[in-house]
């Protein structure tokens, strides 16, 4: 019997959230990043696996955590875990003296697991998960400081028993530009403190074989840039990437110039529907940014990879650049939920 060497990434349609499952068809390893909302597990995840041998949850965001309250329902009787990897105060012994702290939706989601039995932990920035002999990740956000910041962050949320809305404006493409006009305008990241529930999700290269894929979360892109810094990667010399599930659906307050220098690649993974209410996203300033700023990897072509209809989120938002465009940049988009590593 031939053994099956490759990797399969399936990325469901989450509406405006992320859910994927990674499968390692040689080990028969398989895991889930983020469950989108309660939608996603009942039409999309549930329908696909039944078990999953261990659940990432990046942050707390409804986008990425609500589909596992219905999934946790379903444990044990008709779905199998081993192991929940959620950053809360009561998964990750840090030395903090704020108490236990954390945002309503986590801390709700913390109480389930414990009422179920399901054993869960944290993960930061340095660690590394070796998930079968030829699968690993590696742990790139956030920092233990970064993490302790958000538990403050939230203190006087979950003490005064407030619900967390504090949404993001996540990109607005309503104004025509150039290409390069999108591509010249600055920097639009906030700040670390102002953003500390995205700065604090967790990020990680996902290594198969010789492949590697950059998972962002919604994670910010100075902690990213920071850690790629730190692991001897510049301008000069470039992290590399066969795909890269980009940060907060294709966000433009997401993405940074000098994270853009860094890295060298021409698969871009981009998780939405579209946005809702006056969120719009993928950003067009942040497929111009990539298309003419990114090193392509000794590749011609730079790939867009979208979970959902193209022209749908063109008719809700407008116009992903012209056609004319796309064909002198040879960019290319592509409706795909599968991606296979061999």
């Amino acid at each position: 019997m031939r053994i099956i060497l490759a990797l399969v990434i399936t990325i469901f349609q989450a509406q405006y959230g992320d859910a994927f499952l990674i499968e390692d068809l040689s080990s028969g390893k398989h895991f889930l990043v983020d469950c989108g909302f309660k939608l996603t597990y009942k039409q999309h995840i549930k329908k696909k696996t039944k078990s999953a041998d261990f659940i990432i949850l990046t942050h707390s965001d409804e986008d990425h955590i609500n589909g596992a309250f219905p999934l946790l329902e379903d444990y044990p009787a008709s779905f199998s875990l081993s192991k929940v990897y959620v950053n809360s105060p009561e998964s990750v012994p840090l030395p903090r003296t704020s108490g236990e702290i954390s945002v309503l939706q986590a801390n709700s989601l913390v109480k389930l697991l414990s009422k179920k039995a399901v054993p869960f932990e944290g993960l930061i920035q340095g660690q590394v998960l070796d998930v079968s002999e030829y699968l690993s990740l590696e742990v790139i956000s956030p920092t233990s400081g970064d993490l302790e910041c958000y538990y403050e962050k939230y203190k006087a949320a979950l003490n005064s028993a407030l619900p967390d809305k504090n949404e993001t404006d996540i990109s607005s493409n309503v104004v025509t530009k150039s290409i390069t006009d999108w591509a010249g305008l600055p920097d639009s990241f906030l700040k670390k403190s102002d953003d500390i529930a995205n700065t604090s999700s967790i990020a990680f290269i996902l290594k198969y074989k010789n492949k590697r894929v950059l998972f962002l979360a919604d994670s910010h892109p100075e902690v990213i840039s920071d850690y790629f810094q730190r692991q001897g990667f510049s301008a000069e010399k470039k992290a590399e990437f066969d795909y890269i599930k980009l940060s907060h659906h294709g966000s433009a307050k997401s993405i940074s110039k000098q994270l853009l220098s860094m890295i060298s690649c021409n698969n871009f993974i981009i998780s939405t529907n579209g946005g809702k209410a006056r969120s719009k996203h993928p950003s067009v300033e942040t497929i111009a940014k990539l298309a003419t700023l990114v090193d392509r990897n000794n590749n011609d072509e730079i790939n867009f990879y979208f979970n959902h209809s193209i022209s749908a989120i063109e008719t809700r938002n407008g116009p992903l650049l012209s056609l004319d465009e796309r064909l002198l940049y040879k960019i290319k988009y592509i409706e795909q939920n599968e991606i296979r590593l061999t």
